[in-house]
């Protein structure tokens, strides 16, 4: 096994037993999860119905996300025909793109249990081709609501809706200078989403998935990236291997490659 999966691999393990301490995760648990999810993911929604299609989507815990429980959806393939118009560097949403489409997103949002909608404030945006991304967070406590929309540039057409929340119960992590966090990370069937914080000396985020490399939006100290595959693979034994890697790029122009985020204690 090399460093970079063992390493990958206790960050994943170290960030699942910190759901909550008192009940730490077993690998028992871990494959009973998995084990429901398989047969969630089993069934499809109908592909022929062209209406928004609001799915929720449960997040990996990837740092601290305490109020959700340690549970991981994960569905099989990457870089599907969807997901074709797909681009490694984001492009801004307009104000009337997100006047059309954060509706869509908070409607899909909010019913979750774990994210107050009500004090919930979009803090990024990004648009990759024909789909957008749109991230929602509370600060105290901390929690993330992602959504991926499918919507073509210039049109009023809104559909292929995923949304999913996670988070922890207490405040948001603060990281200064070069860190940053890895957050929630959430695979929505054949897409997968990370967000985090950034210390005020990082200017860009760049993570490598597998065949992926994907540019951040970075904003207010806050960075999301999606990209068109995985952020795990299923080993052998059936654990869970991290493949996510960063690269930072600082306010001063240094590159840190292979960056480790900060994990809660």
């Amino acid at each position: 096994m090399s460093n970079r999966s063992t390493t990958s691999r206790h960050r994943l393990d170290s960030a699942l037993s910190s759901l909550d301490a008192a009940q730490p995760v077993t690998g028992a648990q871990r494959l009973a999860a998995n084990a429901v999810l398989d047969r969630i993911v089993t069934t499809e929604p109908d592909a022929t119905v062209r209406r928004p299609r609001h799915r929720r989507i449960l997040l990996a815990a990837a740092a601290g996300v305490a109020a959700v429980g340690a549970a991981v959806a994960l569905w099989p393939g990457g870089g599907g025909v969807a997901y074709a118009s797909w681009t490694p560097v984001p492009t801004a949403l307009t104000e009337t793109e997100l006047q059309l489409i954060g509706p869509e997103c908070r409607d899909a949002l909010d019913d979750s249990p774990h994210l107050d909608m009500a004090r919930a404030n979009l803090v990024l945006s990004e648009r990759r081709g024909e789909y957008a991304m749109l991230l929602y967070r509370t600060e105290n406590p901390d929690m993330a609501g992602s959504c991926l929309v499918h919507n073509v540039p210039g049109s009023d057409d809104v559909d292929d809706v995923k949304a999913g929340a996670a988070g922890g119960s207490g405040p948001a992590q603060v990281v200064t200078g070069d860190q940053f966090t890895q957050g929630a990370i959430a695979d929505f069937i054949d897409a997968s989403v990370t967000d985090g914080a950034v210390g005020d000396d990082v200017a860009a985020v760049t993570i490598h998935a597998g065949e992926f490399t994907a540019e951040a939006s970075v904003h207010n100290g806050r960075y999301v990236v999606w990209w068109p595959g995985q952020a795990f693979d299923r080993t052998a034994q059936g654990d869970l291997d991290l493949i996510i890697t960063y690269d930072l790029t600082l306010k001063d122009g240094t590159v840190v490659t292979n960056a480790e985020p900060t994990l809660p204690s």
